[in-house]
């Protein structure tokens, strides 16, 4: 008989490597507090650049003077004067001083070197090293930025309506420091104009809004709640409670941009064209002359280019959202997926890519249209 093991043996038991669960992923930054925090770091960046910059210009203008503190006296009083509220029976206020408006204009330019400087540190460490392929650096489709360019006169026309109607609706007055304002830019070249603003902000402000703070709040909350988040923030950072509700709108339609073309340059190239339109306006006594006889509308034409401003911006979106970039729906593409909510591209070794939609023929004839019919109104009031 072979031997017997003892039966007091243990029996053999085979453990089972149970492999532990993988940690779920971090969810994208920032959320709702943090994108507030970064707010508050943002216009810290702002302000502080811009009194950097008129401090100096100042200080080397008083140097400059026979009696500085002579010189810096006029300067700050002759600001107050013109920012104070004029009564409807007064005269109209002083311009801002000139080397006092050089100051803050190069100080607004100085604002926007200094952001994207912020946008370039922050960005990518919070977002990671491929931040431009999840917020859409990339280049965009040409109809897209035909759209954007097409659309312009409508969105700034509506804005203003909606602006004065909200003005009336709530007797909110615009600070009369901004009316002193507008007459900053005559003082310096229209090149630094343009940068400080038009160009400046519509890059800095679509991608730390848009891009940036965007990115973090749509992941989280999903497109509704982060689009809405994003444009009460992007509201309240112009910190001008006169302009929180129409920049915000306007904010929630940019990003409605932002997210059909998936591309980021799509929004700026709105952005800034409004800007900077809207700043030639100020500055061009035609175009001023022309937006008078506008408000006075002798030609009874307003109600008509209203209707058509909104039609244009209807059937330019509606041609846009048609045309929308997506990701490819290839059966054999990989696994990826996007991460979260928003504009990421996939990565290069995906096999996914991103498509367009098909047009729509009829949106964009009566885009077109509209257009036609709002620049031919329009021109009547140039004339």
């Amino acid at each position: 008989m072979p031997d017997q093991p003892p039966a007091d043996d243990p029996p053999l038991v085979t453990r089972v490597e149970v492999p532990s669960p993988a940690p779920a992923p971090r969810k994208p930054r920032p959320g709702f507090w943090a994108a507030v925090l970064w707010c508050l770091f943002f216009l810290a960046v702002q302000l502080g650049s811009a009194i950097a910059m008129i401090v100096a210009f100042l200080g080397v203008a008083a140097a400059r003077s026979d009696d500085a503190g002579k010189f810096l006296t006029e300067q700050l009083d002759g600001f107050v004067k013109a920012a104070a509220k004029a009564g409807p029976n007064d005269p109209p206020p002083q311009q801002i001083p000139t080397v006092l408006a050089q100051s803050l204009a190069y100080g607004m330019l100085a604002a926007q070197v200094a952001s994207v400087g912020a946008i370039l540190l922050v960005v990518p460490r919070v977002v990671g090293r491929d931040w431009k392929r999840q917020i859409g650096v990339r280049v965009p489709a040409g109809l897209h930025v035909f759209l954007a360019v097409l659309v312009v006169p409508a969105f700034m026309l509506l804005a203003e309506g909606i602006q004065e109607l909200f003005l009336r609706l709530t007797g909110i007055t615009r600070p009369a420091a901004n009316e002193a304002l507008n007459g900053t830019f005559a003082t310096v070249p229209l090149f630094v104009t343009l940068l400080a603003v038009a160009v400046g902000p519509g890059v800095v402000e679509e991608f730390w809004c848009r891009g940036f703070l965007g990115r973090g709040l749509c992941a989280r909350y999903g497109l509704r709640w982060g689009v809405l988040a994003t444009s009460v923030l992007f509201g309240m950072l112009h910190m001008d409670p006169s302009l929180v509700f129409i920049t915000g709108l306007m904010g929630a339609y940019l990003h409605f941009v932002f997210l059909a073309a998936r591309s980021i340059w799509v929004p700026v190239v709105l952005h800034l064209l409004n800007n900077g339109l809207t700043i030639l306006a100020l500055l061009s006594p035609t175009l001023v002359a022309a937006g008078k006889a506008l408000q006075e509308d002798k030609q009874g034409y307003r109600a008509v280019i209203d209707i058509a401003a909104l039609g244009l911006i209807v059937f330019a979106s509606a041609a846009l959202w048609t045309s929308r970039a997506k990701l490819s729906d290839d059966a054999t593409a990989s696994g990826w997926e996007p991460e979260y909510p928003g504009v990421s591209a996939p990565p290069p070794e995906a096999q996914r890519r991103i498509e367009y939609g098909d047009l729509s023929p009829a949106a964009m004839v009566l885009a077109l249209g509209s257009f036609g019919v709002l620049a031919y109104l329009l021109s009547q009031y140039a004339s």
